[in-house]
């Protein structure tokens, strides 16, 4: 990491006419540490465009080769400092659903102000917090109003100990920079005049594409994060569906009325991975056999009746077997799907589907099963489980 600009080069724009692509640095900091100060002077004498949001405001300017983005500040009351990270973080998660390049943020001037000598972790923590989407993109912290030579060696040390304190945020880290950011009038004799702003412009524009990638990777990242959050709610919601049909009494020997829940659970996943949904291909008729009810069914009551000492209502055994069938099916499922998703399987591999639903569902039926029944039993000796506390025990188990 360094504290000034990277390299000696010029500034370089990375916007051409066959490739218009306008890379965003988002600036980030407390109120009143001077991000608007600091963009306008970079603006200064310079044809912009802004667009304005109730949140943020967006500088364009091609001259200058990247789009600028200021937001609202962090303030020290709680409900203020709410605001400020969702601002930031609905902006990132609306710019990812549209696949826009030029609404992806690239790079993070987070602006820290040199005369309050004053750097917590609380600080850091807020940042973390609204930049989360943004997990691998450049940083670049900017200590403005630094108008003491001496304190800004001081300051960059700080900046630099707070940051390596955190591993979140240490590896991103490119560059510490000390600016003032327009003239500061000490007395009638003394002035501070404007310092650091050419530093700050040649390490933005030497880091620029490395954070074009890097956002590539956390847009792949969050889209991937979602499918995952979406899918594990979509297994929750069918074992709670399950473990509802087991509470009747139906003979699990064959387990028909599992069957639609099922396809219908693995229809659901397949879309949520961006996969066409075919009953009579080879990949799914493998899936389906795989969890079919009526074969995990008998694998889970000979896994019951090796259990010595259960004293659960017939009825709540049915709950648990139809739940941990479907949520285990479920997770076999996103397994599967995310490998071929990723690219790292292929859906003709069929025998490596096999096993892999082999393997995610009936070998952890049989290691779990008896650990789901252990736990639901023991916190039914002091009272009464609901289907939800029951499923929330499968899933814990079972994920």
């Amino acid at each position: 990491m360094d504290t000034q600009q990277p390299a000696t080069q010029q500034p370089t724009s990375i916007y051409t006419e066959e490739h218009p692509f306008i890379p965003n640095v988002v600036v980030i900091g407390n109120s009143g540490v001077g991000k608007t100060t600091l963009i306008r002077t970079l603006l200064a004498d310079q044809d912009f465009q802004t667009e304005i949001t109730k949140e943020l405001r967006l500088y364009d300017s091609r001259s200058l080769g990247f789009r600028l983005i200021d937001t609202i500040g962090f303030e020290y009351g709680y409900i203020n400092q709410v605001k400020a990270v969702n601002a930031i973080k609905k902006w990132s998660k609306d710019s990812i659903k549209t696949n826009d390049l030029n609404r992806q943020i690239n790079m993070i001037w987070y602006c820290i102000d040199g005369t309050s000598k004053r750097f917590a972790k609380r600080n850091v923590d807020m940042f973390i917090k609204s930049t989360s989407v943004w997990k691998s993109v450049p940083i670049i912290v900017v200590i403005t109003k630094s108008y003491s030579k001496i304190e800004r060696e001081e300051n960059v040390r700080m900046v630099q100990e707070a940051f390596a304190n955190n591993a979140k945020t240490d590896m991103n880290l490119k560059a510490i920079i000390p600016v003032v950011a327009s003239t500061y009038q000490i007395d009638e004799n003394v002035n501070v005049v404007p310092y650091g702003l050419d530093d700050l412009l040649m390490a933005t524009s030497f880091y620029l594409p490395e954070g074009k990638t890097a956002a590539q990777h956390d847009i792949g990242r969050f889209k991937l994060n979602q499918k995952r959050m979406m899918s594990h709610s979509l297994v929750g919601a069918s074992t709670l569906a399950a473990a509802t049909i087991g509470l009747s009494p139906i003979p699990f020997s064959d387990g028909a009325l599992l069957t639609p829940l099922e396809i219908g659970e693995i229809k659901s996943l397949s879309k949520m991975y961006e996969m066409q949904f075919d009953e009579k291909s080879n990949l799914f008729q493998t899936i389906i056999e795989a969890g079919a009810a009526g074969v995990i069914g008998k694998t889970a009551l000979s896994v019951l009746n090796t259990i010595p000492g259960i004293n659960l209502a017939a009825e709540v055994l049915n709950a648990i077997v139809a739940g941990t069938i479907v949520a285990a099916l479920g997770e076999g499922c996103i397994y599967v799907f995310e490998k071929i998703y990723l690219g790292e399987k292929s859906p003709d591999d069929i025998e490596w589907v096999k096993k892999s639903m082999e393997s995610e569902v009936l070998k952890k039926l049989m290691s779990r099963l008896n650990p789901i029944l252990t736990e639901i039993q023991t916190k039914s000796a002091t009272k009464k489980l609901s289907t939800k506390d029951i499923v929330m025990i499968i899933l814990k188990n079972i994920r």
